[in-house]
């Protein structure tokens, strides 16, 4: 439109050096002001002379293809920058709302770290006391019971820390089935009426002891926590696999388990098996799971990147 507008005041003005001017007869009216391309020239017929002639201004297809191609650059630099100044603008303001909102997930966050670090000195005293009972009474059920419920709640304890620092993990050597019997056994207590079974052959992880008993801990505590009455846990190892299956009440959508804040019932906070994720996730394992309703549900650790060859 524009190099047509440009022709046109040329036919009034024909002082146009970039065009060809030329008269010709008469034609057709329905031909007047009509702008088309003919012979590799882009034509433009004007209005009549007096002489009731036809003025013929063309414009070579390479004169026009470079005019077309400088007009098409001139409003795709000026779209970008709009784009630009737009993305910018958007930025500025979006940065500016949601400022409050950030601080306040980082008020949040420190009030629960602070809150974390306080339960350290109760935990650290019910420890101590669960000592004295230990040597005043030996060893009784029920202070074990309650000593493991205790060292349940340092569990979270420490995942809320871990969940709100990302801190980076250590690696040691940690003997599988030594590990898994010693929180096996934990549980066992806790969860009487859950048989458990265990098929682990000796094997070395190069992995972070705490972390990973963390990840074990998360899963043994679902599987007989969602099980049901004399229900089973198997815990086994196979093809670098670690496995550990239940007889529960199974998962209605397992793809959501790992979700923050997911849950399928009224108990717990949703953050265990998020927490399980993202640890194994920083340790190189990589976790599946599946399950049916009223079936149970299978969790599958992949530690062929973590073992000792």
């Amino acid at each position: 439109m524009k190099i047509m507008h440009k022709m046109t005041e040329c036919s009034y003005t024909l002082d146009c050096p970039k065009y060809s001017i030329d008269f010709i007869e008469n034609r057709n009216k329905r031909e007047l002001n009509k702008f088309y391309k003919d012979d590799n020239y882009y034509m433009l017929f004007s209005i009549p002379t007096i002489k009731e002639d036809m003025m013929k201004i063309t414009f070579s297809e390479k004169e026009y293809s470079k005019q077309y191609n400088k007009i098409l650059l001139d409003i795709l630099t000026k779209y970008l920058l709009y784009i630009l100044l737009l993305v910018g603008i958007s930025t500025i303001f979006a940065r500016f709302a949601l400022r409050p909102l950030r601080e306040a997930l980082n008020l949040n966050d420190e009030f629960v770290k602070d809150m974390l670090h306080d339960f350290n000195t109760p935990l650290a005293s019910l420890k101590i006391n669960f000592k004295i009972l230990q040597k005043k009474f030996g060893q009784d059920d029920a202070i074990f019971r309650s000593e493991e419920a205790m060292q349940t709640i340092h569990d979270l304890q420490g995942n809320l820390t871990y969940f709100l620092s990302h801190s980076p993990l250590s690696q040691e050597k940690l003997e599988l089935s030594s590990c898994l019997l010693q929180r096996i056994k934990s549980h066992e207590v806790l969860y009487s009426d859950i048989i458990f079974f265990i098929d682990i052959e000796d094997v070395y992880l190069k992995i972070n002891p705490e972390a990973f008993v963390r990840v074990v801990d998360n899963l043994l505590s679902n599987a007989a926590k969602y099980n049901v009455l004399n229900g089973t846990v198997t815990v086994s190892f196979t093809h670098n696999h670690l496995i550990i299956e239940d007889s529960g009440i199974g998962i209605k959508e397992p793809s959501k388990v790992f979700d923050r804040f997911y849950k399928e019932t009224s108990r717990g906070m949703g953050i265990g098996l998020h927490v399980v994720k993202k640890l194994c996730d920083d340790m190189d394992i990589e976790i599946n799971v599946e399950s049916r309703l009223k079936k149970g549900t299978k969790f599958s650790l992949n530690l062929e990147k973590v073992m000792f060859s």
